[in-house]
């Protein structure tokens, strides 16, 4: 099959992946920022999921920041009582060690983040699910 690509003024070059059945793409996040978008369009229509993934991508430029916070807030003491090996860090510390890499953007509306821990839980990624309003609802380890 020919490769399928969509452009997006927002979102990027989207290359249809036969295999998961989705569109990603690589964008600038932030000026020296870079995260890998990924489009599950499910059964929606491809049009609309695109619409949508690029209104919420906005909302989480916007607001990023406060999902670190978060996820800090839900977090940092499980660092220090199961990972830190006695170093204490500050919310501060934790919020600039973990870094956004990966978005799942879902036709459900439903947003999942990736984040690169810093090394603050031995190299376990930290995934954030966010729901169909923008919502954030928790943060797990996985890896």
């Amino acid at each position: 099959m020919t490769a399928q690509t969509i452009y997006d003024e927002i979102l990027g070059e989207l290359a249809w992946d036969d295999d998961d059945e989705c569109w990603s793409s690589q964008v600038q996040f932030t000026l020296e920022h870079i995260v890998n978008i990924t489009i599950d369009p499910e059964d929606a229509e491809t049009g609309a999921v695109i619409m949508m993934s690029r209104q919420s991508f906005a909302k989480l430029q916007e607001h990023e920041l406060n999902i670190r916070r978060l996820i800090s807030d839900q977090m940092l003491k499980s660092y220090h009582d199961s990972w830190s090996n006695g170093q204490i860090i500050d919310v501060q510390d934790f919020i600039d060690s973990i870094k956004l890499e990966d978005i799942v953007f879902y036709a459900s509306g439903n947003i999942q983040l990736f984040y690169n821990d810093g090394y603050l839980f031995a190299g376990h990624g930290i995934m954030v699910t966010i729901d169909e309003y923008g919502n954030y609802q928790e943060a797990v380890l996985f890896g």
